[in-house]
């Protein structure tokens, strides 16, 4: 009977789910367009900006070089989606541009000597950080330009002294091979070498998953108060934990939900900041989506017995939102650290906190650690168990009542 009269509860707490638009909106959107959103807005700005370069010749005999150089950086900075203008002169600019490139009287014949330096003046403006991205186009510029001059140097030399040597061997005499492995001491193929990247960014994206349920769960609860019905509920035969399971039963409803809306966020997300470079898996989908599955169950059963003992609805608002900056710190950092590289301490306060364990399923999958990916996952599930027995033990229908 009483298994009767929870279903009765959890099929309510479904039906005011279903009636709750602006909630079930929230679920899909937020994960489905926090990443894109962020995308468009970082390509666009982007697409619209545009970088100045002034190229100031003093160097009569220097004016094709620095045609040539015009060219390399416009078609460079084409290449990585940048926009840029170069303008050339011999006088000094009237106005401010974002880089700055002289080449002084004498640098052409400087560089035309065996033993002589051209020196050429590089000046950006600061606090641009698209003049950094086009100066180290510059740079690479300059570079092709010194590596021409070299070959040529070492080819009159070779001529010189009649011994035949190769310029490329006399630039380059260390070879280096690279390459990637996983901790387990095997090669990393180059699918796992993308798809640890990718997995940064999954990481981070489980940011938007555990918002919506740290919001559903204090509003679920504390909504009941405001539009009056947590008595009558309460004041029903069903066992008066049938309001924690059925807001729990709800959780994994938006656990799937969720998890479906932010994997598709993520994959169009990907199509759109880097398309081509950043590649998805179906194994790394299906990962995902347990993950961020879990990742709102979890979330939901940490923040249930913290409203439950609130003694106000503001103390319980305040409380939740310390939860989500907790779990934006740890989503935040897998962009920057490699989580399991930390020092031991680092790491042994990191892995008290639950959602350290959502991202580290995520690429102990990707390198290949399936055991460790496992235990997190039996992690999460248990601070879900944990957070189940709390809230079912601390629960006190007066003061939750009461409080205001």
């Amino acid at each position: 009977m009483k298994v009767l009269r929870s279903k009765a509860i959890i099929w309510k707490e479904l039906l005011d789910l279903s009636r709750d638009k602006k909630t079930l909106a929230a679920m899909i959107i937020i994960p489905f367009i926090g990443l894109p959103a962020i995308a468009l807005l970082a390509t666009g700005l982007t697409s619209t900006q545009t970088t100045t370069v002034y190229i100031e010749v003093l160097d009569k005999q220097s004016m094709n070089l620095s045609k040539f150089i015009s060219y390399q950086i416009i078609s460079q900075a084409e290449n990585e989606g940048l926009k840029v203008n170069v303008t050339i002169s011999n006088v000094s600019p009237k106005s401010i541009y974002n880089i700055l490139l002289i080449i002084p009287d004498g640098f052409y014949s400087n560089i035309s000597k065996i033993g002589g330096i051209g020196t050429i003046y590089l000046k950006s403006l600061i606090g641009s950080v698209q003049s950094s991205e086009v100066e180290s186009i510059i740079y690479s510029v300059i570079g092709q330009i010194r590596n021409d001059i070299v070959i040529k140097r070492v080819e009159f030399l070779s001529n010189a002294s009649g011994i035949n040597v190769s310029a490329y061997n006399i630039l380059n005499p260390i070879s280096v091979f690279t390459g990637y492995y996983l901790p387990s001491g095997k090669a990393a193929t180059s699918s796992q070498v993308e798809l640890s990247f990718t997995a940064r960014m999954l990481e981070f994206s489980l940011f938007f998953v555990a918002n919506p349920a740290i919001v559903f769960m204090g509003d679920s609860i504390l909504g009941e108060k405001e539009r009056k019905t947590l008595e009558a509920l309460l004041s029903t035969p069903a066992p008066k934990t049938a309001l924690i399971t059925g807001k729990m039963f709800a959780s994994i409803v938006i656990g799937l939900i969720t998890a479906l809306a932010d994997s598709a966020g993520v994959i169009i997300y990907l199509s759109l900041i880097s398309p081509g470079s950043l590649k998805l898996t179906p194994g790394l989908i299906m990962v995902n989506l347990a993950v961020s599955a879990l990742l709102v169950i979890m979330t939901s059963s940490i923040i249930t017995p913290i409203v439950l003992r609130s003694s106000s609805v503001r103390s319980a608002q305040a409380v939740s939102y310390m939860v989500m900056m907790v779990a934006l710190g740890i989503y935040f950092s897998a962009l920057l650290v490699d989580l399991q590289r930390l020092p031991f301490y680092v790491e042994i306060v990191l892995l008290i906190i639950p959602f350290t364990h959502a991202a580290l399923a995520i690429s102990n999958f990707v390198l290949g650690q399936y055991l460790s990916m496992t235990i997190n996952f039996a992690v999460m599930i248990a601070f879900i168990l944990l957070g189940l027995y709390i809230s079912i033990k601390s629960f006190d229908s007066e003061k939750l009542i009461l409080s205001k």
